[in-house]
């Protein structure tokens, strides 16, 4: 009787591992980007509370830099996956399009930031409001 049962988990398990592989990528373009949009909307509203003198500018930039590591992290994560259809291939793309222009966003306003310079921080802000709408809408993918 144990031995139908340890097959029947051993199967259940292997059969886990073998789906679609156009919805394990579309899974993890989504996790990313959920993880990269939050980020993204973090670094827009320490730029936004910087503007209305709400937060210190040494602790702006250690919340940016803090921002733009996990921003890495879950871009790397992605990049790490491995398209094997047309349509994935399109997926991946576009989403790592999508990251990339974020972290550059991220990135320059790090940048600003360490400059001084909130002016130019500001000028992130439309960048990082588009980003963020486009990785939220990635993010919906897997549901």
């Amino acid at each position: 009787m144990w031995r139908w049962v340890a097959a029947g988990c051993c199967l259940a398990v292997l059969l886990a591992g073998c789906g679609d592989p156009d919805q394990k990528l579309r899974d993890a373009a989504a996790q990313s980007a959920r993880e990269a949009a939050s980020e993204v909307e973090m670094t827009r509203l320490v730029v936004e509370q910087l503007q209305t003198h709400r937060l210190w500018q040494q602790t702006a930039r250690q919340m940016v830099a803090d921002a733009e590591k996990s921003l890495e992290t879950a871009a790397s994560s992605f990049s790490a996956q491995q398209p094997s259809t047309a349509e994935s291939r399109r997926l991946y793309e576009q989403v790592g399009a999508v990251l990339d222009d974020a972290q550059k966003a991220v990135t320059a306003t790090r940048i600003a930031l360490g400059e001084q310079d909130l002016a130019a921080a500001v000028r992130e802000l439309a960048v990082l409001r588009k980003s963020g709408e486009e990785l939220d809408r990635i993010g919906e993918l897997a549901k």
